[in-house]
């Protein structure tokens, strides 16, 4: 019964999983997109792009120009692009710089350029009107977006999605005033909540185009028109964040509306609506395939790694219970947070994608002091701090490589599932060839953490558990753990800087550290060793952070990015 069970459930999530990966690139069906193509700046940089374009567009099609935000990539607004090339429009959305799978360093005076290669390839194109352009910037993609518009006559529509139009000392020189000849429609999107720009300072922008007091600037409100090709408005939504206006379906709808009514001449192809939808069919994919990936696990170990009773790894510490454990953790985590970062810094001084080694200084500071806890309670049993650290490694060499092997192989498996849904339609998940050399330094980093905190969480707090629950407590034991430490280390920060845009980032650590619990658990569960859930875990979390870190060495950059 129980084969028959899992035979089931396999073949549901399977299905759950395959469906979803079909629908989510083929909705909508009107639609074609070419991956991966690239282009060269002026200063010889490569620039990653991915078209966007209408089955059966027009001879010649308005093209739109998507740039992201800083620790971002294209695939965050993926979402515009699909609804505007469903419209009619051609969209082209590409990695800036240093970022994403795009070469360079990053350099901001240098951002436009890339830009321009973009719209040199679309000016290759016999099917687009280049004279009627759009762009689109994000947070930090709005700053080189200032630049171009004003100086391209060829751009005709601009849409700011949370970052700033001219004003006082931000790029004055660049504000295109809506009374003059030049053509230039000018939307600004702004979340509620948006803590890398204020209304106050959007308003100062906008004042600035309309010739008028910044404090008789309404929000939501058309100034001029589309026919004047003056129209000029700031969108405020009252229930979004930064982070959140890369998704919102609210504002992806206001700028496609935007964009039309600044090109009445195209004929629209499809006028639905397919955000909510394509969310649906995400959370389907996503489901199914951890909901697979979880249940190959126990299978492919009984065939590669086929543990025997003495292949279960223990640390045996007499005299602790699970309560006392934890609420060491916790006192030890902090207390040596500081020490931990210190040895792990070079990461992030001496390295280039900063904010990758940030992510790996913030994991090991808690692991080093669960390092040193763990040493404290091995000298009560006898155990030597070799001991301790050699644990996971105990055994045959035979078996050691079994471990490594699947851990590999189920590594690729999750990485596949994550980035086919998550990852192509929402962050991206493939550093770019200039930051795949360094990705193995930041990987043996992760990894090594990752080892030091499951030798607590699983060799010593999951043993302990004999009962059927055991390993759900485990996973909510772990993630708890990982979440109070980085959540009060970020609010904290954000109290310090009376500012909480850092907090966006829990909406991308917090799912990260639950799947990392359940990993670490489930593979303790099946195999016996930790080594598998270490090696799985940190290939995910180490592909994503490098591809997120713009290529920058934190000594030599003059700024660091704090804006996505």
């Amino acid at each position: 019964m129980m084969n028959k069970k899992r035979l089931f459930l396999l073949g549901f999530f399977t299905i759950m999983f395959v469906t979803g990966t079909i629908l989510i690139f083929t909705t909508p069906q009107n639609i074609k997109i070419t991956y991966g193509l690239t282009t060269q700046t002026e200063d010889g940089v490569t620039i990653v792009f991915n078209v966007f374009e209408p089955k059966g567009g027009a001879e010649k099609m308005k093209a739109v120009i998507i740039g992201h935000g800083g620790m971002a990539t294209k695939e965050f607004l993926k979402g515009y692009a699909i609804e505007l090339a469903n419209a009619g429009f051609l969209v082209v959305n590409f990695d800036f710089r240093a970022h994403g799978q795009s070469g360079g360093e990053l350099r901001f005076e240098l951002l436009i350029n890339d830009i321009k290669a973009i719209k040199q390839y679309l000016s290759s194109r016999a099917d687009v009107d280049i004279h009627n352009l759009t762009y689109i910037g994000y947070s930090m993609g709005g700053y080189p977006g200032n630049q171009i518009v004003k100086n391209d006559t060829d751009f005709k529509c601009f849409i700011g999605i949370g970052t700033a139009l001219p004003y006082g000392d931000y790029l004055p020189d660049y504000v295109v005033p809506a009374n003059s000849s030049r053509k230039l429609n000018i939307l600004m999107i702004l979340a509620r909540f948006d803590e890398a720009i204020s209304l106050e300072e959007l308003k100062e922008g906008m004042a600035l185009r309309l010739g008028m007091m910044a404090s008789e600037v309404d929000v939501n409100r058309l100034y001029g028109s589309f026919q004047a090709g003056n129209a000029s408005m700031i969108y405020l939504d009252d229930n979004s964040d930064h982070l959140l206006l890369c998704w919102d379906e609210d504002f992806i709808r206001e700028s496609r509306d935007w964009i039309i009514n600044s090109f009445p001449d195209v004929e629209i192809l499809d006028e639905n609506f397919y955000a909510n939808l394509r969310g649906v069919i995400l959370l389907l994919q996503i489901i199914g395939g951890i909901g697979l990936f979880f249940l190959i696990i126990d299978p492919l170990s009984k065939f590669i790694v086929n543990p025997k009773e003495e292949d279960i790894h223990k640390i045996e510490l007499p005299g602790e219970t699970i309560n006392s454990i934890i609420k060491k953790t916790i006192v030890y985590s902090f207390l040596f947070g500081v020490p931990g970062a210190i040895i792990m810094s070079p990461l992030l001084i001496f390295l280039p994608l900063t904010i990758a080694g940030v992510m790996s200084v913030l994991l090991f500071s808690q692991a080093f002091g669960v390092l040193i806890l763990l040493w404290r309670m091995g000298k009560k049993a006898n155990l030597t701090f070799k001991d301790i650290l050699k644990a996971p490694f105990r055994g045959s060499k035979i078996q050691l490589l079994r471990q490594i092997g699947f851990g590999a192989i189920l590594a690729t498996i999750l990485y596949l599932i994550i980035y086919v849904s998550f990852g192509l339609n929402y962050m991206g998940m493939v550093p770019g060839l200039s930051k795949i050399p360094w990705v193995p330094i930041y990987f043996a980093a992760n990894l090594f953490t990752l080892l030091i905190f499951s030798s607590l969480a699983q060799f010593v707090v999951q043993s302990k558990f004999e009962e059927e629950r055991g390993p759900l407590k485990t996973i909510v034991l772990t993630f708890g753990a990982i979440m109070l430490y980085l959540g009060s280390l970020i609010t904290g920060f954000c109290i310090a800087l009376g500012n909480y845009f850092v907090m966006i980032f829990l909406y991308i650590i917090t799912p990260l550290s639950l799947l990392i619990a359940a990993v670490l658990v489930v593979s303790y569960q099946k195999t016996g060793n930790i080594i598998m859930g270490a090696i799985v875990s940190t290939l995910y979390i180490t592909l994503l952070t490098c591809t997120l870190a713009p290529y920058m060495f934190i000594l030599t950059s003059p700024v660091l990015i704090i804006s996505m």
